[in-house]
């Protein structure tokens, strides 16, 4: 018999990984919220029965497995009422999906609980997607030796990936995945507010920029970033990349500031790959840096 489930928190992560736990047969006893119409409608969506629905932290008892789908500056505060308020049997596991967290914010003193740390490397924009995406998912687990036991059969019931990380790197590893997943989202919010500057309606801007941004995933998943990367810095191309300073100077001042910080690193990339020389690399710095470089009559053309 598996391990009953209390859900704190049913909000987009809390929902996804819950549906799936719930298809793998893990019963679900306790759906908890403090608005409890959204506990109704949490489980509607992970088809357990409305019964499970409540707004009592108490319940939280009724399960040997507690998810606390909570946001991250609430995790060792709820952690902490549980603990106090609640009777928590041996062997009870709490987990919590935080990539920042390390296990023992919930409670390190405690060494009967099953304490981990499950952080699926996926953006919760829709629970229904998140569902489906969870399927192969890479997840990193955390936490004491029963939490990481603990962490191996969700993933085998989630039908996710596993890989191990120390507490002491999360910070670094949620930094990680905040540039490569919320600042990607970033850059494209940038590029299409630069394309609606040329005319183009905010939609059709995103459309037409699809095609280009899954051919560049696809080639640096495929290449590498020191081989994916294309264009005009690593071309050595600096008539071009003057002319997008003058551009960025007419219009924005944080958007010339953006294209400078990323065009620095793209020249330490660019470099590390030795697609630039020293010398190519240091005459790009600087323009990039002063932005004042005459374009010539040859670059105008091109």
């Amino acid at each position: 018999m598996k391990q009953a489930i209390a859900l704190i928190g049913p909000g987009k992560v809390g929902c996804a990984i819950s549906k799936r736990l719930f298809r793998a047969g893990y019963p679900i006893t306790a759906v908890i919220s403090r608005d409890h119409q959204r506990s109704l409608t949490a489980c509607a969506f992970i088809g357990c029965s409305t019964q499970a629905a409540t707004t009592d932290l108490q319940m939280a008892g009724a399960g040997q497995l507690i998810l606390l789908a909570v946001p991250d500056n609430a995790i060792a505060t709820v952690a902490s009422r549980i603990m106090t308020q609640v009777g928590l049997g041996k062997g009870t596991g709490l987990v919590h999906f935080s990539g920042l967290h390390p296990a023992a914010i919930m409670g390190s003193q405690n060494p009967d609980l099953a304490l981990l740390s499950l952080h699926p490397l996926l953006p919760f924009a829709d629970s229904g997607q998140a569902f489906t995406r969870l399927l192969g998912c890479p997840c990193a687990l955390e936490g004491n030796s029963s939490g990481v036991a603990l962490g191996k059969e969700l993933i085998a019931a989630l039908g996710a990936t596993a890989f191990m990380l120390s507490a002491e790197h999360k910070a670094l590893y949620h930094a990680a995945a905040s540039l490569a997943s919320n600042y990607l989202v970033t850059l494209l919010g940038s590029a299409r507010d630069l394309l609606v500057r040329c005319g183009i309606d905010h939609q059709e801007a995103l459309r037409i920029l699809g095609p280009l941004l899954q051919a560049t995933l696809s080639n640096t998943l495929l290449l590498g970033p020191e081989q994916g990367l294309t264009g005009p810095i690593v071309r050595n191309d600096d008539g071009t990349v003057s002319a997008h300073l003058a551009a960025l100077r007419q219009v924005s001042h944080d958007q010339l500031e953006l294209y400078r910080v990323l065009g620095q690193r793209t020249l330490q990339l660019a470099l590390s790959a030795d697609r630039l020389t020293q010398e190519q690399a240091d005459s790009l710095a600087a323009l990039i840096a002063g932005g004042k470089k005459i374009l010539s009559n040859e670059s105008i053309e091109q």
